[in-house]
């Protein structure tokens, strides 16, 4: 199966129109527009479209009410549209959900994040401003979610997509950077127990391709048009399973 991936594509700061490619399936790995403009976007293309949300799909928004609003407006396409859900295509199985993080869990002061993250200034939740402990609650939630069903057998191959990344190896800049703990995970452990041919995500806006045990994680993210874009972004991106 040849894979069309990207993330971070942002709409929301200009359009982008997609090259052709010879692709069996895209894979939009979230943050490509601010609430239902990413998912409309994705139905014009032509291939079906495995789409999780980013954070930015919630940006000035209610996390529950956009959730629901793309589910309901994805049922029956050919947008899959997962959040803690799965597909499957062919002989792969695809495992969607946006992650988020547990912000450190102890490793650093949450609270620090309170000013250099924006999703929680930008993103309303059960009628307030976004929590820490209801983030890592969505995490935990997720994380759950995905040892579940990773543990299931499955004859054929699992692709895992998610926005937010899985392991601290695709944070490239700081290494001492409090706000790390709001774009990766530590889930290392999954791919070494799991058999996972292949894990998208983006967020961190650097382009990524490295194997964590036999999994391949990749990302291919865009940025922000008009102001910084991502020097090697590429817009026709395949990968082929």
């Amino acid at each position: 199966m040849r894979i069309h991936y990207f993330s971070d594509i942002h709409l929301e700061f200009g359009e982008l129109k997609l090259p052709p490619a010879e692709a069996d399936v895209i894979v939009a790995a979230g943050d490509i527009g601010v609430g239902l403009q990413g998912l409309k976007w994705l139905q014009q293309q032509p291939l079906p479209v495995i789409y999780v949300a980013g954070n930015h799909e919630f940006y000035g928004h209610d996390h529950s009410r956009v959730l629901l609003e793309l589910e309901m407006a994805s049922e029956g396409g050919h947008v899959h549209f997962l959040e803690n859900q799965s597909v499957i295509l062919g002989d792969i199985r695809f495992l969607g959900c946006t992650l988020w993080t547990n912000l450190g869990d102890g490793e650093t002061d949450a609270e620090e994040l309170l000013d250099c993250v924006n999703d929680f200034h930008k993103i309303r939740y059960q009628g307030g401003i976004y929590r820490i402990d209801q983030y890592r609650w969505l995490n935990w939630q997720s994380r759950q979610w995905l040892e579940q069903m990773l543990a299931k057998p499955f004859s054929g191959k699992t692709v895992v997509v998610t926005h937010h990344a899985p392991t601290f190896w695709s944070w490239g800049r700081s290494p001492s950077a409090p706000n790390r703990y709001a774009y990766c995970n530590d889930l290392r452990e999954l791919m070494y127990q799991y058999d996972i041919s292949a894990w998208f995500h983006g967020h961190t806006h650097s382009v990524w391709e490295y194997r964590c045990a036999d999994t391949l994680v990749l990302c291919n993210p865009r940025g922000y048009h008009g102001k910084k874009l991502v020097k090697d972004f590429k817009a026709d991106k395949i990968f082929e399973l």
